[in-house]
């Protein structure tokens, strides 16, 4: 029994490195994982501890997210409208420049 136990920890281990060293060679998930930890750290200076999960029901937790995703999509848009404002004024000063 205790050498199951071994191999588990020895194999939750080598997934840790593993996943540290994918994390250390990928510029993307460094971004996304100080992402995380700000937003942690922003979570408990506001609420004094990390998300507590008995903070809603199950269907308030699907509605808190629904907002979220709400909120994200309205981000979506705001970005898609700079960009093609952006596109359209490099598109502007191209046409001004070939003249």
């Amino acid at each position: 029994m205790q050498s199951i136990i071994t191999a588990r920890k020895v194999g939750i281990e080598m997934d840790a490195k593993h996943w540290m060293e994918e994390l250390n060679k990928n510029q993307i998930l460094r971004n996304v994982q100080k992402l995380f930890e700000t937003q942690t750290e922003k979570g408990i200076e506001k609420y004094g501890t990390t998300v507590n999960p008995s903070d809603y029901t199950f269907v308030g937790w699907l509605e808190h997210l629904q907002q979220e995703m709400i909120d994200a999509i309205v981000y979506c848009e705001v970005l898609k409208f700079k960009y093609a404002h952006l596109v359209a004024l490099e598109k502007l000063n191209s046409d001004v420049n070939a003249e």
